[in-house]
């Protein structure tokens, strides 16, 4: 991971997509789509290093609220480059839809979510392939869910095996241990604490899981993003940009 992880001061989970490899040899292109946490966390110094890295389009998944929350340093009008796009994943009028009974495993939320959500999943996958030359940066607050489905998904129509998408997903729980062993210790109640290790996790068979679902459930990566809105010229679009 070590040549992939990006230094930008305060935030802990940012790594280049790039040098990823495909099943048919290629690599995915360095500097072409990248994953972190939310930029609010960002010093100067890593807004600095933010804008230095090439990054030309800004795509939040995080809601509304948590935007106003948490306002990315990127979002206002004085910051004209990189572009800021606030593109929420989660639907605030599907969620009522989810059944928590049995959604209880990150991957049963994953994979109801590419339901409740594919619209605006495919629109997202559209602000990357639709950006202009540089490289992209998709967050959301810690980088790890909402990023993890974008990113897994647009990896998966780049034609990266499942396992080579999973590692990559796992690791932010390594980038994230500080941030999560502080958060952790915050909390007196033993119970309170094994509910956020839930919420912390990021384990390589979840992302597995939901590209089982996909091709099972969707027909394949190609397929379900096709139903949700990413037509074929969007898609090689999006190839074109990733694929080295």
């Amino acid at each position: 991971m070590g040549h992939r992880r990006l230094n930008w001061a305060g935030c802990a989970n940012v790594r280049d997509l790039g040098g990823l490899p495909p099943k048919d040899g290629d690599h995915i292109r360095t500097g072409a789509l990248i994953r972190s946490d939310s930029p609010h966390w960002l010093t100067e110094q890593g807004c600095a290093a933010l804008r230095s890295s090439g990054v030309r389009r800004i795509l939040d998944l995080r809601s509304e609220d948590e935007a106003e929350l948490d306002p990315s340093p990127f979002s206002y009008p004085a910051h004209a480059e990189p572009a800021y796009i606030l593109l929420p994943l989660i639907d605030p009028a599907r969620e009522h839809e989810r059944e928590r009974d049995t959604e209880r495993s990150h991957a049963a939320i994953y994979i109801g979510s590419l339901s409740r959500n594919g619209e605006r999943i495919a629109a997202g996958l559209a602000t990357i392939a639709d950006a202009p030359d540089g490289a992209v940066l998709v967050h959301c607050h810690a980088g790890k869910d909402r990023t993890g489905i974008v990113v897994a998904l647009a990896l998966c129509l780049a034609g990266v095996a499942p396992g080579v998408i999973a590692a990559d997903y796992a690791l932010s729980a390594d980038c994230l241990r500080e941030r999560h062993d502080a958060d952790l210790a915050r909390i007196a109640a033993e119970s309170d604490r094994e509910e956020l290790r839930a919420l912390q996790q990021s384990e390589p068979e979840t992302i597995l899981a939901m590209l089982a679902a996909v091709d099972g459930q969707h027909g394949g990566v190609s397929e379900y993003l096709r139903h949700h809105g990413l037509g074929a010229q969007q898609q090689d679009r999006l190839l074109a940009r990733l694929r080295d």
